[in-house]
């Protein structure tokens, strides 16, 4: 018998395709030993059913009891049950989390084996060699070892699940403010590397802790007879009119068209907005929290960004402008976790040079071509004197609004050629929210 689920047919294209998954995916994170396609299935199928069912001992093989007690251990362990909560029903989810449950597996059979083997040379080297040990004993030994390392692994996973979850989450679009949904299965591996970073953690955690985002959308329109329909009215533009109009009798329907009281559909054309444009100090100063908050913060900007369909840019700077990352209205999810990734990776240190940064900023944004007006954020806790006149000059040539955000500090040079100018005394989520709703 290939597996040890109930009514799970091995031979499906489909079930295989998800085992290879994770196969696949462990291929990319570990050299280790090759895990059976048949395990990788019913560990994904064992996370992905609703309730998942054992076979009777012994209907399974002698080849597959190891499997078996592999699955059983972790079908009645309470870890497992908490890591269900987040893959019932979620194909992505399965696969990730199902992936780091084998490898942190793998790591403890690994473990497991180079313990036995030191205490195996310790005695050895220290004493006459022992009469070798029952056959029964040794396989009760083999198989507490191997609960063991299955719950050891479990709690690893448990660790990073919400984690993986949130991520998803973000770049997806399930989470508030985001529209649209990407598929983030080619990126598993990404995304195990990416939860393991202690600062994805803490930005994620600020950002569930946000308002919806979708309340201070913004969207341009135009009323538009060929249109998106967005509601109702009454008047008498035949063409806009609501279907239900045309059951009364024709009496009555002219009777309304005379009166200006037919009930018509409200049609308009959403107009495109320019690119969002985060500047990120990350000198010297910009220690701790308020590295933490403006990355996080520069996040919720890029939700905002994906929710009204615009471009996205961050560049980061100290004493100079550091490499410029771009999001697409239409980005793939491999783009969308390299920008996460950039963003978490960045450390703080260096000098400040803002005025080096905006007009950088400006440029690119001349490069952009984009043809409507574009907001350029800048977040830092700098007192750096500013080419006022030069600024304001690289603005005006890149119709770019300056909405500068100061963190527990002053800077008046800053606020006199800003758009707006925020100050952050709280490194907190309601300010955070205040600087997503400042852009226009």
């Amino acid at each position: 018998m290939p597996g040890v689920l109930k009514n799970i047919d091995y031979r499906d294209p489909v079930v295989r395709y998800r085992g290879q998954k994770i196969v696949d995916n462990l291929k990319k994170l570990t050299s280790q030993s090759e895990v059976q396609l048949e395990l990788a299935v019913d560990v994904y199928y064992s996370l992905y059913l609703p309730l998942p069912v054992l076979e009777e001992l012994d209907r399974v093989s002698i080849a597959s009891t190891d499997h078996y007690e592999v699955i059983k251990t972790a079908l009645n362990d309470y870890e497992f049950r908490k890591l269900r909560y987040y893959t019932v029903a979620d194909a992505f989810a399965s696969v990730a989390i199902g992936t780091l449950f084998l490898f942190n597996f793998l790591e403890e059979l690994k473990t497991e084996e180079e313990r036995r083997g030191q205490l195996g040379a310790g005695k050895s080297s220290g004493r006459p060699q022992e009469q070798p040990k029952e056959e029964g004993e040794g396989e009760g030994n083999k198989s507490r070892d191997l609960r063991s390392s299955v719950k050891n692994a479990l709690k690893k996973t448990t660790e990073y699940a919400e984690t993986i979850k949130e991520l998803q989450y973000f770049v997806q679009g399930y989470r508030a403010g985001v529209g649209h949904t990407l598929d983030l299965d080619e990126d598993v591996t990404t995304t195990l590397k990416l939860v393991k970073n202690t600062d994805i953690k803490n930005i994620l955690k600020f950002l569930t802790r946000i308002p919806d985002i979708r309340s201070i959308m913004r969207k341009r329109k135009l009323v538009y007879q060929r249109g998106e329909i967005e509601g109702y009215s009454t008047g008498s533009d035949v063409e806009r009119i609501a279907p239900t109009e045309l059951a009364y009798p024709s009496i009555y329907l002219y009777t309304k068209i005379a009166e200006n009281k037919l009930l018509i559909y409200n049609k308009v054309l959403y107009m495109s907005m320019g690119p969002i444009y985060v500047l990120l100090d990350k000198s010297g100063s910009m220690d701790g929290n308020k590295i933490l908050w403006a990355k996080a913060t520069a996040l919720a900007l890029f939700m905002r960004c994906r929710s009204e369909r615009r471009p996205f840019y961050i560049r980061f700077f100290d004493s100079e402008p550091y490499k410029l990352m771009r999001v697409r209205v239409n980005a793939k999810p491999s783009e969308v976790l390299k920008v996460i990734e950039y963003i978490a990776s960045i450390r703080n240190g260096g000098g400040t040079d803002i005025s080096k940064s905006i007009i950088t900023a400006c440029n690119d944004v001349i490069k952009i071509r984009s043809r409507e007006l574009s907001d350029l954020i800048i977040i830092t806790d700098g007192e750096d004197r500013i080419a006022k006149s030069l600024v304001r000059k690289s603005l005006a040539y890149a119709k770019v609004r300056l909405v500068s955000v100061m963190i527990m500090g002053e800077n008046s040079d800053l606020r006199e050629v800003s758009y707006k100018y925020l100050k952050v005394t709280r490194l907190s989520e309601k300010e955070m929210l205040n600087v997503v709703e400042a852009g226009e």
